[in-house]
């Protein structure tokens, strides 16, 4: 039957010497946005979100004023972001923050999440800061199970198979480690651009479909987008784009001259878009000598029980075999929990042998499993002989401090593997048995349901600090200052402070540390004196807030000041000193 619009159910029928006019009709672009808001993959997205929603209600309810986690690298990325809305307000130099001044490019000291900037548009302030992260921290996740979804969907599971998938991908033991890493739980563009890149080559591992250029030529732009979320994992997902790219540019002809245009026009966006996002760590590398060196691999390397360890964060496994930390030293733990856990690696094995996809899909399936476990332990296999070939070889691959992250690589066609079977179990619960097919479909997708409750964490929570008074009002005159004690935590605060009138400020928290911070920290130590003065004032730093209620902040207060250039000026928790010689 025809669709019947609002129009021809009430029109009055016109007079018979009149001809009726022909029905109004959607527009193209909205018909288009109504398949699209009603499709599988939109659906998937839907599930996910409500799930994320759920999970993290208590950040929804306080979108403003709390935020999960310690107050640490969260601060640091609602920071990153609300940098962004400055830049985009007002201009400037996009890559030097207010944050570690008078160091240049410190928005590179760490990834950027550059590819959130269209969020950056809305609301300035603190409060929007805290917003911004918290709807990006729910988002996330949703998009990480809608993408996982959508890319086995596309290579021949069952659509249990891809919940299942989904899952992991979001809420992986694993991934609940990683609840301050913004940049790490950000995975769904990778699962994004491989389905788009597979659907436009219409390849599955059961069958065939009809090739489609444009959306191989959306996936690299997905894939050009997720490199400027950072490098954190977009280091070794460049060079898995690497390995798609020969392999496409191999068969890409068998498809038509336009397949050939899609991959090499796609290619070539992503190409570009790396090296714009890779020169300002360059510049970085080079002007202050950032790397890593062989000992943080060694340091950061999981231990083999690392792959069955889980976080205390998952309500499920805490008090289970599977939260022994005994073997793990302390330093960076949660970087050497890789655990993915238990379902699917138990429906990964079995899919090894029952599965929907043929044997040469398993056995490569397997074999990428493998690899990257192997990488993600680092010098726990074998001492590391094959994390230091790569370490040599590949450029860039020295830059990663965790190997760890890359068990994302391994968890990934594992999800392809559990998924493979449970596609086989509902064929033969469909061909053997006499159960309903409702039946059929809700035991299905237990497998789905078991990984979730693996995945729901027990996350710690953090008020945000109201900025005081004094600090807000020292703050809006934009001068270059200095907030004493530097205690690293603090710096966190500190930041999170500065997001409403961006002043220059000497502190900061990233993953590195310039030489003009840690000549500041080490010459405060003790002020005010003569050589904490200077150090200052040859940084262009006049102003010093000190903050009695922080640890140490009492003893700076109480020193003297006498026969020294400085104005001293107390207000209830805070002291400002203004350098006036």
């Amino acid at each position: 039957m025809g669709e019947i619009t609002i129009s021809e159910r009430t029109e009055v029928p016109p007079p018979e010497n009149e001809a009726p006019s022909a029905p109004p009709t959607q527009r193209p672009w909205v018909r288009a946005l109504v398949r699209l808001l009603r499709s599988e993959g939109a659906l998937a997205f839907y599930v996910g979100l409500g799930i994320s929603l759920l999970i993290n209600i208590r950040v929804v309810l306080r979108p403003t004023t709390l935020i999960i986690g310690p107050l640490g690298d969260p601060v640091l990325q609602a920071w990153q972001m609300a940098w962004q809305h400055q830049f985009l307000t007002n201009g400037g130099d996009l890559w030097t923050g207010n944050q570690f001044y008078p160091a240049v490019d410190n928005l590179a000291f760490s990834d950027s999440l550059l590819g959130y900037l269209p969020l950056s548009l809305f609301g300035g302030g603190q409060g929007a800061a805290i917003f911004r992260y918290n709807v990006l921290f729910v988002l996330v996740f949703a998009l990480a199970f809608a993408g996982g979804y959508l890319l086995v969907r596309q290579l021949g599971s069952n659509w249990q198979g891809a919940a299942l998938a989904g899952v992991v991908l979001a809420w992986s033991p694993w991934k609940l480690t990683h609840v301050a890493h913004l940049n790490v739980l950000s995975v769904g563009g990778i699962a994004f651009a491989l389905w788009a890149v597979t659907r436009g080559f219409g390849y599955s591992l059961r069958s065939r479909e009809e090739p489609k250029p444009w959306w191989a030529f959306a996936g690299w732009l997905i894939a050009a987008w997720q490199v400027t979320l950072g490098f954190a994992v977009g280091i070794t997902f460049f060079y898995v784009m690497v390995g798609v790219g020969i392999a496409v540019a191999i068969v890409a002809w068998r498809h038509g001259r336009r397949m050939v245009i899609a991959n090499a026009a796609g290619g070539l966006v992503f190409l570009l878009v790396t090296w714009v996002m890779v020169v300002p760590y360059l510049r970085v590398q080079e002007h202050y000598g950032f790397r890593r060196t062989w000992q943080d691999i060694i340091q950061y390397s999981p231990p083999v029980n690392g792959l069955w360890t889980t976080t205390i964060d998952s309500r499920l496994w805490t008090w289970s075999i599977f939260n022994d930390y005994s073997k793990i030293a302390d330093l960076g733990i949660t970087e050497k929990l890789l655990f993915p856990g238990l379902f699917v690696v138990l429906f990964g094995v079995i899919g090894l042998f029952l599965s929907s996809f043929r044997i040469k899909a398993r056995i490569m399936l397997a074999v990428m499993v493998v690899v990257p476990t192997v990488l993600s332990i680092g010098v726990s296999f074998f001492g590391g002989v094959l994390y230091k070939l790569m370490w040599d070889v590949v450029p860039g691959w020295d830059a990663m401090r965790t190997p760890g992250r890359l068990i994302l690589w391994a968890i990934l066609p594992l999800t392809v593997l559990a998924a493979g079977a449970v596609t086989e179990f509902g064929r033969l619960l469909y061909s053997r048995t006499r159960l309903p097919t409702r039946v059929v479909a809700l035991l299905l997708v237990v497998p789905a349901i078991a990984a979730l409750l693996e995945g729901i964490p027990r996350w710690p929570y953090a008020d945000i600090p109201a900025v005081p008074a004094e600090v807000r009002s020292a703050m809006a005159t934009k001068d270059p200052l200095l907030i004493l004690p530097l205690i690293d935590n603090d710096e966190f605060v500190n930041l999170l402070w500065s997001m409403n009138d961006f002043p220059k400020i000497a502190n900061g928290n990233s993953g590195n540390f310039p030489p003009e911070y840690q000549n500041i920290r080490s010459a405060t130590v003790v002020f005010p004196d003569d050589y904490s003065l200077d150090v200052l004032k040859f940084y262009g730093i006049r102003k010093v807030l000190v903050l009695k209620s922080r640890p140490g902040g009492e003893k700076i207060a109480a020193r003297s000041v006498a026969g020294m250039p400085l104005k001293r000026e107390e207000s209830g928790d805070v002291v400002i000193y203004t350098i006036t010689g």
